[in-house]
């Protein structure tokens, strides 16, 4: 099984180096972050085991990084440190949810006790939830959606949960096959073990490989200390390749031989590690086209695809659209402690027309958007910053140039900043609104400085 998983929080450089080799050299899989806010960001992409953050940092204080790890996952460990602690101020933290609190300098050897308790209570408190989570009527964690289509698919995944086979998983951006590879390990024999997700389309070619794989220390420039790859940190459990049509053929190749040899050699190593990982893939993209163009294997497809399951876009399941926006305003408000707005009639009769080119996903951060600008008001349709579709066609075909003039790079970056409002900064989803490709979009983008 793969390592705990810290994440250290410190605008201390020295401070992150030393706890970080102390913590390797005991076994223990560390995360750097050199603020709260660059933490609260490692601890979404990456849900450590546990936290150790200072009291004191920049943007995002050790105590508001307590509260908003908390808020996303209440049974999370935290372990705040500090130099200028007091009595009183040991009391709030731990009052606040702290497991324990270190007073700055503190010697290796009581920072790694309290480390080892701090983990054997998150194994508790993880182990408690997955058992609660495996009690649960399969009702209760479902996706809530009227459509037939999306409940046969669930039905499906369900079916093949316990089965240990590849699965791939289609459908548009957005359109939710992240919630439906983690039901499918959720409802998996390996639902206690890692659930590992990768986007191989955020991670730069270069660095692909050493992100699955691993590496040693000095395989590359750059890789002063040996770092465990992430198909190795999902032992024992589920490891989801999200977006595998932008996973570069080179590591296309390696991803074969693991899922054909079930080892993986991280780079600058002698010799591969058996390792024992459930893989679900997902994409948008048409993978066997690009087989055709020859930028994906076609005997990798085949190892990815034993079951297949695709999800249709938000557009054709509208009977969907006021039921997710119901639950996504409910849980916005949760999380940011704040009232949910409600849909006025006029404001639900917009959403069911909406095209949703950002799909679930768009929905799910406008909701976000509407908790935060309007907790506790009913929202009328003007506030949505949605239009429908026809209208905005019309609008552009009939559209005259005024006599004055106008500022066309001024109305172009509004354009694009409102597609990417409107679809929840998804790049694909405001380009294809906008009428373009991708890499005009990109290239447009960094034009704007956007």
């Amino acid at each position: 099984m793969s390592a705990p998983r810290i994440l250290i929080a410190d605008d201390d450089a020295g401070i992150r180096q030393i706890l970080a080799i102390q913590l390797e050299d005991a076994g223990y899989e560390v995360i750097e972050a050199r603020d709260g806010v660059e933490a609260m960001s490692r601890f979404r992409e990456r849900r450590p085991d546990l936290l150790l953050t200072d009291l004191r940092m920049p943007y995002k204080d050790g105590q508001q990084l307590l509260e908003a790890v908390l808020a996303i996952d209440a049974a999370a460990t935290v372990v705040l440190m500090s130099a200028y602690a007091t009595v009183e101020t040991a009391v709030e933290v731990m009052k606040s949810g702290a497991f324990d609190f270190l007073v700055k300098p503190f010697n290796e050897f009581a920072m790694l006790a309290c480390v080892q308790r701090a983990l054997a209570i998150s194994a508790l408190r993880r182990e408690n939830r997955q058992l609660r989570q495996a009690l649960a009527s399969p009702e209760q964690d479902a996706i809530d959606s009227r459509s037939e289509a999306v409940r046969a698919v669930y039905a499906e995944a369900r079916a093949v949960a316990d089965a240990d086979v590849a699965v791939l998983l289609l459908g548009p951006t957005g359109s939710g096959k992240e919630h439906l590879a983690h039901d499918i390990h959720r409802h998996s024999p390996r639902a206690a073990g890692p659930w590992v997700v990768v986007n191989c389309g955020a991670l730069p070619d270069n660095l692909i490989e050493a992100e699955l794989f691993g590496h040693t220390k000095g395989a590359f420039t750059g890789a002063d200390r040996a770092r465990e790859g992430r198909i190795m940190a999902a032992d024992g459990g589920t490891l989801l390749l999200d977006e595998i049509g932008d996973l570069p053929l080179a590591a296309q190749v390696k991803l074969l031989r693991f899922l054909q040899q079930g080892e993986v050699q991280a780079l600058g190593a002698d010799k591969p590690r058996k390792v024992d990982v459930r893989v679900i893939a997902a994409t948008h993209r048409d993978l066997p086209a690009m087989i055709r163009e020859g930028s994906f294997r076609e005997d990798l497809y085949y190892r990815l695809s034993v079951i297949a399951l695709s999800l249709p876009p938000l557009a054709a399941r509208r009977a969907d659209i006021i039921p997710l926006a119901e639950r996504f305003l409910r849980a916005a408000a949760d999380e940011h402690r704040r009232e949910a707005p409600r849909l006025s009639l006029e404001a639900a009769h917009l959403l069911e027309r909406a095209d949703w080119p950002g799909n679930v996903r768009q929905l799910k951060n406008l909701c976000e958007r509407w908790t935060l600008l309007y907790p506790g008001k009913e929202l009328a349709a003007a506030q949505l910053g949605l239009t429908q579709p026809e209208a905005g066609v019309a609008a552009a075909a009939n559209w005259q140039l005024p006599p004055q003039g106008i500022d066309l790079l001024a109305l172009e970056k509004s354009l694009i900043q409102q597609a990417l409002t409107q679809t929840g900064g998804n790049k694909s989803a405001a380009a294809r609104l906008l009428g373009m490709s991708r890499h005009t979009l990109d290239y447009r983008l960094e034009k704007h400085g956007l």
